[in-house]
Order: structure tokens, then sequence, then C-alpha cells
């Protein structure tokens, strides 16, 4: 399987966080994202991404959010873990 399609077959998350702040702001909920998607690292294709951001801003964002596929948006990390094995199953990713 070549580059490309393997990165196609990822399900595909931003991580929005404000960059511009302090790292201690947000660090926690990364952590917590990560977590969620330990088990599943190979199958996704992550973004960190500023919540400070004309692309946040037209999703909407208001604080910490994880977008998965640009359209479904968590701000909650033990929600996104709940929900990540059934969004990888819709992919057909698993």
């Amino acid at each position: 399987m070549s580059k490309d399609n393997d990165v196609d077959h990822k399900l595909k998350v931003d991580i929005y966080v404000p960059l511009n702040t302090c790292a201690c702001i947000w660090e926690r909920f990364m952590n917590s994202v990560f977590s969620a998607f330990q088990d599943y690292k190979k199958k996704i294709k992550f973004q960190t991404k500023n919540l400070d951001s004309e692309e946040a801003r037209k999703l909407n964002l208001r604080g910490n959010s994880v977008v998965v596929e640009g359209k479904v948006i968590f701000t909650s990390p033990f929600l996104f873990k709940q929900k990540l094995p059934e969004l990888l199953k819709e992919k057909g990713i698993i």
C-alpha cells in the first residue's frame, strides 16, 4: 500500500487548543486526547491547530476541541474516547 493510500485510510483528527497561550492552559486536555487514541494511534492522523484561527472560527469552536473528519466536534476527551471506536468503524478502518 502506498503512503498516500495509507494516510487516506486513517481517521483525520484535528485538536484545537489556544497555541498562543501558556501550554499549562491546554496541556491536560492534550494529554487526555492522546490517551483516548493511544490504542488506535496507527489508525489516526492528527494535527494540533490553533483555537485562535480563522479555521476554528468557521467551525464555531469556543474552547479546546477535537474535530474528527472536519465535522464531528468533541469538547470532552472522555466523549471522544467513547465514540472513537464507532467513528473508526464508520470509516471502515477497524
